[in-house]
């Protein structure tokens, strides 16, 4: 009795009440925003197909070393060769494999302007022999183009151009896989990668007497950064967090009324963002090493689904406050899914299983320093801007509903598969 007696009054205590009522609202917005994943998990959990909406494009090139030349092979998806290179590729899969056959001359011709082989300055000749069509087990259909060098002396270095298809993405990705060594008796096995082509690295020296050392970390770092860049939801979610990062909610005694208004000091903004930061980062760390491992993994379609959910709804948690004094834990929440975005490029990469610890390490390294670049651009504005007039209205308001909307377009096209 005496122990009912003591809840009691405390539960009557005014500051106990309102405590009580919070907590009450805030597990009635919990279990309806889990009410709402369970609805739009059983929605995707029918016929879901992936989709690589992360992805950026990735060409393939292996050169093997024989006793007497070089020889490999060409592997394009033909979604990159449908569009770019105006194949107007037909919907049956029959038609399809007809039409890269039938246009395999004119891919051959753009290739060979695309990617050269140099030894000591002279361009070394290559030619193409079969042309075939294959599906790649969760990457697509590829056409393959083989091709091989006239028979001379190998050398230990070659210099490699390779610009396909950097005219029409400036995002794209030209991989170049060694498989053998004849030479030497070496097998690097089809998954190894010794060089990372990008447009700003179009030309590169492979050096056959030193291929392990080739899988340099800064590639990763920068492809790290490269995707958090590009990944235009992720840097919308960033930005949505960061928008209040400057504000703080206080009461107005005359009116009673809570809002949000300027920080005092560039104090507290920045442990602020600090936290932000920091809780965004483990969540997707966490997942991003777990779905590269394929410890986890989800549906892309989900996935992509929920990351534009979560701009949508730090979007009105902007406008109406709902998370509040528990924001870290729709930050860490969301986080787990944005990680798992992030992993849909690494999960792509055919040396994903080649020094797969590095790999992680260096690409969430170029991820932070990417989301770092973003923060330390956007935090100085925001926080001058923070007691502006137009603050509140425009940039807070404004500017989450424009976020919301656009997220909310990206989250019907994912989860009903619209375009």
């Amino acid at each position: 009795m005496l122990l009912i007696a003591r809840h009691r009054a405390r539960a009557s205590h005014p500051a106990t009440s309102i405590a009580m009522g919070r907590h009450h609202r805030l597990r009635s917005r919990l279990h309806l925003c889990s009410w709402i994943f369970a609805v739009l998990i059983a929605g995707l959990g029918v016929n879901v197909t992936p989709s690589h909406a992360h992805a950026t494009g990735e060409s393939y090139v292996w050169l093997n070393v024989e006793t007497t030349h070089l020889e490999g092979r060409f592997e394009i998806r033909l979604d990159d060769l449908d569009g770019p290179l105006g194949l107007d590729l037909p919907e049956a899969e029959d038609a399809r494999q007809e039409t890269v056959l039938a246009t395999a001359p004119k891919i051959q011709e753009y290739l060979r302007q695309s990617f050269e082989i140099r030894v000591a300055g002279e361009i070394l000749p290559y030619a193409f022999g079969t042309t075939e069509v294959a599906e790649v087990e969760g990457l697509g259909t590829f056409a393959k183009y083989h091709f091989r060098t006239e028979d001379s002396e190998i050398p230990d270095q070659v210099d490699i151009r390779n610009t396909v298809l950097f005219e029409t993405d400036r995002f794209h990705r030209n991989l170049l896989c060694i498989e053998y060594d004849r030479r030497t008796g070496k097998e690097y096995g089809e998954e190894f990668t010794a060089l990372v082509f990008a447009p700003q690295t179009a030309e590169q020296t492979l050096d056959f007497t030193r291929i392990e050392s080739l899988l340099r970390v800064r590639d990763f770092i920068w492809q790290g950064v490269l995707h958090i860049w590009i990944g235009i939801d992720h840097v919308l979610f960033l930005i949505a967090l960061l928008l209040t990062a400057v504000l703080e909610r206080r009461r107005d005694e005359a009116s009673g009324r809570t809002s949000w208004q300027p920080v005092a000091d560039f104090r507290s903004a920045f442990w602020k963002i600090v936290a932000i930061v920091t809780t965004f980062t483990v969540a997707h760390s966490i997942t991003l090493a777990l779905a590269a491992l394929d410890v986890i993994s989800l549906p892309s379609r989900l996935v992509e689904s929920i990351i534009a959910f979560s701009i949508v709804l730090v979007a009105l948690n902007n406008l109406k406050p709902v998370f509040h004094e528990k924001s870290w834990l729709l930050i860490f929440f969301f986080g787990l899914f944005h990680g798992m975005g992030f992993a849909s490029v690494m999960g792509e990469l055919p040396f994903r299983m080649m020094h797969l610890t590095q790999v992680i390490l260096a690409f969430n390294i170029g991820v932070e320093l990417g989301q770092l670049a973003i923060v330390a651009a956007v935090f100085p504005l925001i926080f001058v801007l923070r007691t502006s007039r137009f603050y509140l209205p425009v940039v807070l308001t404004l500017g989450s509903i424009l976020v919301g909307l656009i997220a909310s377009w990206w989250f019907l096209e994912r989860a009903l598969g619209w375009g």
